[in-house]
């Protein structure tokens, strides 16, 4: 399978400022999941756990 590393590389940025504890773009961070869901089915069942920590209603529940 051809990786997208363009798309890991920024959502693994995204998730590592997450774990620091800075403000993320969660919808950003869904949109890569969501595309790389697609892109590489061979890793939609992590990329679906990130989808799903991103949901709008995650963040709601979280605050």
């Amino acid at each position: 399978m051809l990786y997208r590393w363009e798309e890991i590389d920024q959502l693994a940025e995204i998730l590592e400022a997450e774990v620091a504890g800075h403000p993320v773009d969660t919808d950003r961070a869904r949109e890569l999941a969501e595309r790389l869901v697609r892109l590489c089915p061979d890793i939609a069942k992590t990329m679906s756990r990130v989808i799903e920590r991103f949901a709008p209603e995650a963040s709601a529940t979280a605050a």
